[in-house]
C-alpha cells in the first residue's frame, strides 16, 4: 500500500533463535522479477492461512470466496507495489525490493529527492489500481452483456453473482482493487500513499521543509479519528488494523516532526535534492539585491558548517554505540543517519578526486 524511501532498516529476524521474533519480523522470499526481489512477511502468510481455515466456520465467506479473495488480494497488492517501483525507475530512481505484509505492502524505492519524482513514485501505485478497476469493469460488462453494476461502496454486504464464472472473477477483482484504492487514498496518514501525495504536492510550492511539517501535522490529526474508529470496531480484525495504522502513523509523524523542528529548515535534505541556491548565482539586477544574496550565501554557508559539525557529533555517538553494543543496538533513525553520513562522505571524496584530476594532481 505504500513505499519506503530506501531500505535503511530491514531486519529479517534470522539468527535470533526466537520463533516469536521470527513471526513478528521474519519474511519468506518468494521470487525475483524485473530485478526486484519480492518477499512476504510471515504475519501475512499466517493471516492468509487462517482466512482459509476459517472460511467454512460460522460467519465465514466460504472456501471458494476465501481462496479467491486471498489470491486476488495478493496479486493486486503485488501489482500496486510494482507500480511504485516502475514509477520510481521512470523518474530516475532505483527499486530492488518489495515486502508484502498484512496492511498492504512496502516497495523500497530510492527516488530522487525532488517534488516531481517523489509525487510520481507515490502516485504510481494508486494508478495501477485505477487501471485494474477499468479493465475489470470492462470485463464485467462484457460478461454481463450490458452496463456493469459496479459496487462503488465496496464495504457493503452486496455480493454480485451474475455473469457466470467470468463475471464472478471480474467483480471480485474490481471490488478488491477499488477497496484498496479508496482505503489508500482516503487516509492522509503515514505510510499511506495519500500522505505522500499530499506532501509531495505541497512540496512544489512550499519547499521540502514546510511541506513536510504540514503533511506531518495533517497525518497526526487524521490519525485521531481513524484510531477512534478502530477502537469502536475493535471486536474484529478490521478494527484492530485501523488501530495499528492510526497508532503507527501518529507515532511516526510525531517523531519525525520533532526531529525536523530540532534540525531546522535543512533537515533530512539529501545532496541530490533540488539545488535551491542555483538562482543565487544569476547576474544581480541591482546592487541592493546583490548584497542580500551575499548575506544569504554567507548565512547558508554558516548553516552548512553547523550542520556538518552536528552531523559529525551524531556519527561519533553512533559509532561509539556500535563499538560498545554492536550494530544490532542501533535504531532505525541511527542507521539512517549513519547511512546518509557515509553516502555524503563518499560523494565528497569522489568530488575531491575529480577536482584533483582536473587540476593535474
Amino acid at each position: 500500500m505504500a513505499w519506503q524511501d530506501r531500505s535503511y532498516y530491514r531486519e529479517s529476524g534470522r539468527g535470533s533463535g526466537n520463533p516469536l521474533m521470527w513471526l513478528l519480523t521474519g519474511s519468506v522470499p518468494l521470487f525475483t522479477a524485473f530485478g526486484i526481489r519480492v518477499r512476504m512477511h510471515v504475519s501475512l502468510l499466517v493471516l492468509l492461512v487462517i482466512n482459509l481455515l476459517m472460511a467454512e466456520s460460522r460467519g465465514g465467506m466460504g472456501w471458494k470466496n476465501a481462496l479467491t479473495f486471498d489470491v486476488t488480494l495478493f496479486a493486486i497488492i503485488l501489482l500496486h507495489e510494482y507500480g511504485h517501483c516502475f514509477a520510481g525507475r521512470w523518474v530516475g530512481g532505483e527499486a530492488k525490493d518489495i515486502l508484502l505484509w498484512p496492511l498492504g505492502g512496502l516497495a523500497f524505492v530510492d527516488a530522487p529527492k525532488r517534488a516531481w519524482p517523489q509525487f510520481a513514485t507515490a502516485a504510481g501505485g494508486p494508478m495501477v489500481n485505477v487501471i485494474i478497476c477499468v479493465i475489470a469493469a470492462i470485463g464485467l460488462g462484457i460478461a454481463q452483456r450490458g452496463w456493469p453494476d459496479l459496487p462503488w461502496n465496496p464495504w457493503t454486504n452486496h455480493f454480485y453473482p451474475a455473469g457466470g464464472a467470468w463475471g464472478y472473477a471480474f467483480w471480485f477483482v474490481f471490488v478488491v482493487s477499488w477497496s484498496l484504492f479508496l482505503f489508500n487514498m482516503m487516509l492522509p496518514i503515514y505510510p499511506m500513499d495519500c500522505w505522500r501525495i499530499v506532501q509531495s504536492s505541497l512540496w512544489f510550492k512550499l519547499g521540502y521543509y514546510r511541506s513536510m511539517m504540514i503533511a506531518l501535522t495533517v497525518g497526526m490529526v487524521a490519525a485521531v479519528p481513524v484510531g477512534l474508529w478502530g477502537l469502536l470496531s475493535i471486536g474484529g480484525w478490521y478494527g484492530f488494523a485501523m488501530l495499528v495504522i492510526a497508532a503507527n502513523g501518529f507515532y511516526y509523524c510525531y517523531k519525525m516532526r520533532v526531529m525536523m523542528r530540532a534540525e531546522g529548515q535543512w533537515a533530512f535534505q539529501e545532496e541530490d535534492s533540488i539545488d535551491y541556491s542555483a538562482s543565487l548565482f544569476n547576474p544581480p539586477a541591482e546592487k541592493g539585491k546583490h548584497k542580500r544574496l551575499n548575506k544569504r550565501l554567507l548565512k547558508r554557508a554558516q548553516q552548512r558548517e553547523a550542520e556538518e559539525m552536528q552531523e559529525q557529533e551524531r556519527v561519533d555517538e553512533i559509532l561509539a554505540k556500535v563499538s560498545a553494543h554492536g550494530m544490532q543496538s542501533l535504531t532505525w533513525w541511527e542507521r539512517r543517519a549513519l547511512h546518509k553520513a557515509t553516502e555524503r562522505q563518499r560523494k565528497r571524496d569522489v568530488g575531491l578526486k575529480e577536482e584533483m584530476t582536473r587540476k593535474g594532481f
